[in-house]
């Protein structure tokens, strides 16, 4: 299972925004929830939550709670 993260631009957020993560195969696996001043949120499963600065923290926190699931 693969989760790519869509690149999200917060200087040109003009609000908090968010989008739906979907698998590799496109089911629902979670939501991306970002916006100038707010960072950015990854929630997972229904468990998983982050919190993070940069566009590449959010996505190694998806590949480890991935490595998690699929070990």
């Amino acid at each position: 299972m693969q989760i790519k993260l869509p690149a999200t631009d917060l200087k040109a957020a003009q609000s908090i925004d968010s989008v739906e993560l979907k698998d590799d195969v496109g089911r629902h696996v979670g939501q991306y929830v970002f916006g100038k001043g707010y960072g950015r949120t990854v929630f997972l499963f229904g468990k998983y939550k982050g919190t993070f600065k940069t566009h590449a923290e959010c996505q190694a926190f998806v590949d480890g709670v991935l490595a998690v699931i699929n070990s």
